[in-house]
């Protein structure tokens, strides 16, 4: 009995491993909205870094998650954010800006949470 659970915990690995790489893999693409200049930051907490760099007007994106902003009990923190991969690297903007896609403005709700 118990070589048949090995069976068949064996001959189903490989199947959870094709499920779970399809997970996350896949962003929602979109192009940035009227702005003259968004700052994409290297984390979603922004706080004491430096943008990594500047994406403008129509520029095609690919927003990956978002993340809702935080807030100590200070009320210090950083608002919410989307990560996006762009041509020319990876990071966070803010999640106000506006990103158009095929299934129009994106949303938090359009894209699962980081």
């Amino acid at each position: 009995m118990e070589r048949k659970k090995t069976t068949i915990a064996t001959a189903a690995a490989p199947l959870l491993v094709v499920l779970l790489a399809g997970c996350g893999t896949s962003g929602l693409d979109g192009k940035i909205g009227n702005y003259d200049n968004v700052s994409v930051w290297p984390s979603a907490d922004a706080r004491g870094s430096q943008p990594i760099g500047e994406l403008t007007t129509l520029a095609p994106v690919t927003v990956e998650c978002y993340t809702p902003g935080q807030v100590d009990a200070n009320g210090m923190g950083y608002g919410a954010t989307y990560k996006i991969s762009y041509d020319g690297g990876e990071g966070y903007i803010d999640a106000g800006t506006s990103v158009m896609s095929d299934k129009g403005e994106v949303a938090p709700g359009m894209v699962p949470q980081c």
